[in-house]
């Protein structure tokens, strides 16, 4: 009896860190969501928008556009919008204090329309929505629908939105000045 109490003693102690650490996450993840939340509902933001020319190495067939969101000064979003021949790429940086704390990505394909045997470059249709969550520039949740393109896999890989929001970020700044 008293070895059944050590056993469910240390099989409790073994498990609290486990616990303690998905709280810790899901307190993380609402603190974020609070965050961009207020960021996205803040109408003073004041914005910078660059062109295509003046951040993508290649021109996609759409363009595109970069645009930086600042509340009293500081960078608190980025906005990469990418035109490309079957759709449209939506990304969104959230910074606090500097530091990237959560990114949205969305494809957008453009509709075909089979009366006029061509796509609709008015419609698209969501076919792929993630969302990347993190702490202390470590990726501590995702959640993605549907499927990217395979060339995006990589884009959202946690090291490369990491140094993406850091170029985007100094690149705006720079501008800005």
């Amino acid at each position: 009896m008293l070895s059944t109490r050590i056993i469910l003693l240390l099989a409790f102690f073994a498990f609290l860190p486990s616990l303690v650490f998905a709280q810790n996450k899901t307190d993380q993840k609402e603190a974020i969501r609070k965050a961009f939340q207020q960021i996205n509902n803040d109408q003073r933001l004041k914005k910078l928008t660059l062109e295509s020319e003046a951040f993508l190495k290649h021109m996609p067939d759409g363009g595109g556009e970069l645009t930086g969101f600042y509340k009293d000064g500081q960078l608190v979003k980025i906005r990469e919008w990418i035109g490309l021949s079957d759709g449209n790429k939506v990304v969104e940086y959230y910074l606090k204090d500097g530091a990237l704390i959560f990114v949205y990505g969305q494809f957008n394909t453009w509709m075909f329309d089979a009366t006029l045997d061509e796509f609709d470059h008015s419609k698209t249709k969501t076919i792929f929505e993630g969302r990347y969550y993190f702490h202390q520039q470590k990726l501590i949740d995702k959640i993605e629908k549907g499927n990217m393109h395979t060339a995006d896999e990589m884009y959202y890989k946690e090291n490369n939105m990491l140094t993406t929001a850091n170029q985007y970020a100094t690149l705006l700044n720079k501008t800005k000045k």
